[in-house]
């Protein structure tokens, strides 16, 4: 969803546009923001589709998505194939990230992962 910042006020109803649609049965976890390169991403962990790499340079030119979607429409997005089982995931510096992984039989793992 995109939210015009300017109309987020305290007790207003805001109205936002769908700009993504990232699958079926796929609900997010966690995201976060982060420069690489110059540029501004989105890492998304979510429960189907692995983490999602989204660049943001799209974002305030992106068309609502106002009919029913079967699959995907809007933001591209990369998938991070190696960071699997990703459950939660945050900043630690410029460079990297740290995940939480469920494991076997539901074990976590916390790893710094660099950013990709």
């Amino acid at each position: 969803m995109q939210f015009p910042l300017t109309d987020l006020k305290p007790g207003a109803k805001v109205k936002g546009k769908t700009i993504a649609e990232l699958g079926n049965s796929n609900r997010p976890l966690d995201m976060i923001v982060y420069n690489k390169g110059g540029k501004d991403f989105l890492l998304l962990a979510n429960s189907s589709r692995g983490i999602m790499k989204i660049g943001t340079d799209a974002i305030e030119k992106a068309e609502s998505i106002t009919t029913r979607v079967e699959d995907k429409k809007g933001l591209a997005y990369e998938t991070i194939a190696t960071w699997k089982d990703v459950t939660q995931l945050d900043r630690y510096d410029d460079q990297n990230a740290l995940v939480l992984r469920k494991g076997d039989a539901g074990a976590l793992t916390l790893e710094s992962l660099p950013l990709p």
